[in-house]
């Protein structure tokens, strides 16, 4: 078993969004993303992996292909593996995202 506290993963970085690599198994992955007012995370793809996104903290837009959502805490955003992701902090606090990758 392993536990990890959220809040010893939320570091920030004034020049780029933080990344945290919480659990990385054969199959799949969890990881921490944490931005800043105004950072983003390039739009990028997952080929054979289904993304899951949940909204810890703070707001934003979530970019999936030719379309863009905003985002508050409690939401929860799937990618298909065939979709291309991006999450930018809109917002005026800082911003934490738990991603989810699994293998198809």
């Amino acid at each position: 078993m392993t536990i990890k506290k959220l809040r010893d993963l939320q570091t920030f970085d004034e020049k780029k969004m933080t990344k945290q690599i919480v659990i990385g198994e054969e199959k799949s992955k969890i990881i921490v993303f944490n931005f800043l007012p105004g950072q983003e995370m390039p739009k990028h793809g997952h080929p054979h992996k289904n993304t899951f996104v949940f909204v810890i903290e703070g707001e934003g837009k979530c970019y999936l292909d030719d379309s863009d959502s905003a985002i508050e805490p409690g939401d929860i955003i799937h990618c298909n593996p065939y979709q291309k992701i991006s999450i930018e902090n809109t917002g005026a606090t800082s911003m934490t995202v738990y991603v989810v990758l699994i293998e198809e």
